[in-house]
């Protein structure tokens, strides 16, 4: 009888005591901090789980942000901050923006979020493009 309990319950120890607790990350909204005529900085918290690669999918259609087909602005993390920018924009144009991380377990996004760049203006080309706090 000792003979059969003891690798069964070493089994269940050592699958207890071993549980791989990582999960996919989870982000909260996709906030945007600020908008040019030219660029969005933005961010997203992870709330849950690690990050091994993150950044915001956007575009001038929501679907091919929907889909992860849309172009890909790679940010920073830290702190469970991810932060980032996307530039190259065009002036008085809407984009869709999506955040996104990923790790060893999968990928974890955000909503789709929509701004609007900053008109093209006399004064904002005297300013240097001024950012707007959302």
């Amino acid at each position: 009888m000792k003979k059969i309990l003891f690798p069964i319950l070493t089994t269940i120890l050592l699958t207890i005591t071993s549980c791989d607790t990582e999960v996919p990350p989870v982000l909260t909204a996709t906030i945007a901090d600020s908008v040019t005529v030219d660029a969005i900085y933005c961010h997203t918290t992870v709330i849950e789980g690690s990050v091994e690669d993150c950044g915001f999918y956007y575009g001038t259609s929501k679907n091919s942000v929907a889909n992860g087909k849309a172009e890909k602005a790679l940010a920073t993390h830290s702190a469970s901050v991810i932060n980032g920018v996307i530039t190259g924009l065009k002036p008085n144009t809407t984009y869709y923006i999506k955040g996104y991380a990923m790790n060893e377990k999968g990928q974890g996004s955000t909503e789709i979020v929509t701004v609007k760049t900053l008109e093209r203006s006399p004064e904002a080309d005297d300013n240097g493009y001024p950012g707007i706090t959302q």
